[in-house]
């Protein structure tokens, strides 16, 4: 009569499994590592384009910086501005997402960013992050632990071991247990009493140092897996939400109550005006940025009670104000952008009860004509099911704490990509040594 064993069959999963998506998840825990520091390690492969020489001249307006810009590069448009000019670093902008068919007039941009000289106003240069250049390593890298480099089907195949490998964080924790007495006559017998199950799972979490080489394998396999168990399951799962949101989104749903996020509109109109030291030039900017036919005029453009010279200022006060009234307080200011379509201003912020920098940041909406607040919106007061999935992302991918927390937090997110690294590495070992024995075994019982 064949038995089933639970805790073989588990074993053997666990095994090939596992052996299975080794290489895989060695590339995404190295290149994580990596990317734990991206924009550190980015500002060093990119440094002709993102530092400049320290200079005596008080830097430029955000809003003179992006008419120059505007201006310079006038068949594609710049939706978004950043809030706030750090020392020693250009200034850098987005070039909007393009959306195919979406504008009859907008070509497909050639590069991604442009970087800008804060006291000149001169352009430095720009950059592609798609083609292979020392300047882009670390978007390689990202995208090597993101998709493999191999777009949709990368994506697609690292969402399947990201998946088997959350079923091997349970089935792998189940293993670390100790195993079950076959026959309880046998304890009956020996008369002596048996150790709590903490006692015996104790040493599972243990690594001994004088030992051999398997032996110190087993161990680290085991300890580490226990210690960082948490993290790696956040990990592991959170790589299912970002490659496999069919089988990851319909789970969060059920379990923790996710409701999806409804994506933005794209952009169809220009942006409001230029500054007024630009004024001069403002008709042939807004034309220029335009995908359909813009009857304002420069007198219309000034009109505007929130215009691009003042939109930071402005919305970061009403920010403030918004925080305020609802006991919290803004932390960082993250980014604004024209919201074109209807012509509003957005900014994202970052308040002292969000999680994160991004999906769990906050902003506010400002009608650009009025200057009233058309909405703002808190990431703390997300549903429960949101929270739970923009902890997951934040956590993942270290959009989290400031100053020091956050450098400690970095730290802490490479040395898992490395134990990441190791887990795999012995996993790997320990599977060919036992290969080994059973060989052994078999060449032995001919």
């Amino acid at each position: 009569m064949i038995t089933f064993n639970p805790r073989q069959a588990c074993l053997w999963i666990h095994r090939y499994t596992g052996l299975a998506i080794a290489a895989f998840l060695i590339i995404a825990s190295l290149t994580g590592a990596l990317l734990a520091f991206h924009h550190e390690l980015d500002d060093v492969f990119n440094h002709k384009l993102a530092s400049i020489e320290a200079q005596n001249t008080p830097p430029r307006s955000i809003a003179a910086l992006h008419d120059t810009v505007i201006t310079t590069y006038p068949d594609y448009t710049f939706s978004s501005m950043p809030t706030a000019i750090d020392d020693g670093k250009s200034v850098v902008f987005a070039v909007d997402r393009w959306r195919g068919n979406a504008s009859s007039d907008a070509p497909e941009p050639t590069f991604d960013e442009v970087y800008v000289d804060p006291h000149t106003g001169d352009i430095i240069g720009t950059r592609n992050k798609d083609t292979w250049a020392w300047h882009n390593t670390m978007w390689k890298v990202f995208w090597l632990h993101r998709d493999l480099l191999l777009g949709d089907i990368g994506r697609l195949t690292l969402g399947i071991v990201a998946l088997v490998w959350t079923l091997n964080c349970f089935i792998g924790f189940y293993l670390t247990f100790p195993r079950a007495t076959k026959k309880r006559a046998t304890v009956l017998l020996t008369k002596k009493k048996r150790a709590s199950f903490w006692k015996r799972w104790l040493p599972a979490w243990k690594i001994r140092r004088k030992t051999n080489t398997f032996k110190l394998n087993y161990d680290l396999h085991h300890a580490f897996g226990l210690w960082l168990w948490v993290m790696l399951f956040v990990i592991a799962w959170s790589s299912v939400g970002f490659n496999l949101k069919p089988v990851y989104q319909p789970v969060m749903q059920a379990v923790v109550g996710l409701t999806p996020r409804e994506r933005g509109r794209p952009p169809t109109k220009p942006e409001p005006n230029k500054t007024v030291e630009n004024q001069g030039r403002a008709d042939k900017s807004i034309n220029s940025n335009t995908t359909v036919n813009d009857s304002r005029n420069t007198a219309d453009a000034t009109a505007q009670i929130v215009n691009k010279s003042n939109s930071i200022a402005y919305l970061s006060a009403q920010a403030d104000i918004a925080a305020r009234q609802n006991g919290t307080a803004v932390q960082q200011l993250l980014g604004i952008r024209w919201v074109a379509e209807d012509e509003q201003w957005q900014m994202r912020f970052k308040t002292d009860r969000d999680i994160g920098t991004h999906g769990g940041a906050s902003s506010i909406t400002v009608d650009a004509a009025t200057g009233e607040v058309a909405r703002v919106n808190f990431g703390y007061q997300s549903g429960f099911g949101n929270k739970v999935d923009q902890w997951l992302s934040t956590l993942h991918m270290g959009h989290i704490g400031q100053g020091w927390s956050h450098r400690l937090y970095q730290a802490f997110l490479a040395m898992i990509g490395l134990a990441v690294a190791v887990l795999s590495g012995t996993g790997v070992y320990l599977w060919w040594k036992g290969r080994q024995q059973r060989l052994k075994a078999l060449q032995k019982g001919r």
